[in-house]
């Protein structure tokens, strides 16, 4: 599996963890990297994964089959943050406004005792949701195109951001994400 192809995201805040201010880099366990989530690394079992993620941002709100790839991929969401897992191995992540719903879809079980702390995540490098391209460009020294509306950062980060190049407003990042099975 190509791990580094689709990677996007995050650092995020959770026990010990710390956010820096938007524009700038950020520190702590739950920074989103190409091969994982801070600590929490690709290939884990999907129990140990999840356990630790919870250890970061609190109790997931829900989780599923994710509908477009099949039951082999499963998904469990913090919020904005989705960790997929594929035969029950941790391999993948996206971070996007509202979490993931794929449009027609079953929605994935709520879990109602949700208590999740996930605050604003970012790369290392600072780059989030609502950051721009341009940002990310000058954050990265360069991004290579691979769609309409995503790039992928020198180190396998893929970065969608609305198409509105040389248009106002900036182009800004809607969707961070690695590994996961699919686009839709």
């Amino acid at each position: 599996m190509r791990l580094a192809v689709i990677a996007l995201m995050v650092a995020g805040a959770g026990l010990g963890a710390l956010s820096a201010p938007a524009g700038h880099g950020t520190v702590g366990a739950g920074v989103l990297r190409a091969n994982g989530i801070g600590t929490v690394r690709f290939g884990l079992s999907e129990a140990r994964a999840v356990g630790e993620l919870s250890a970061l941002f609190g109790a997931p709100g829900a989780r599923g089959v994710n509908a477009g790839c099949g039951p082999r991929y499963t998904e469990v969401e913090w919020n904005d943050l989705v960790a997929e897992f594929r035969l029950g191995t941790f391999s993948g992540y996206r971070y996007v406004r509202g979490g993931w719903r794929m449009l027609g879809a079953p929605p994935l079980h709520e879990l109602p005792t949700s208590k999740s702390r996930l605050r604003r995540l970012g790369t290392a490098k600072g780059i989030s949701i609502g950051s721009t391209l341009a940002r990310a460009r000058i954050a990265y020294g360069s991004l290579r195109q691979t769609a309409a509306e995503e790039w992928t950062t020198p180190d396998g980060i893929t970065l969608a951001a609305n198409a509105n190049i040389g248009k106002m407003p900036p182009t800004r990042i809607y969707e961070l994400r690695v590994g996961t099975c699919g686009d839709f």
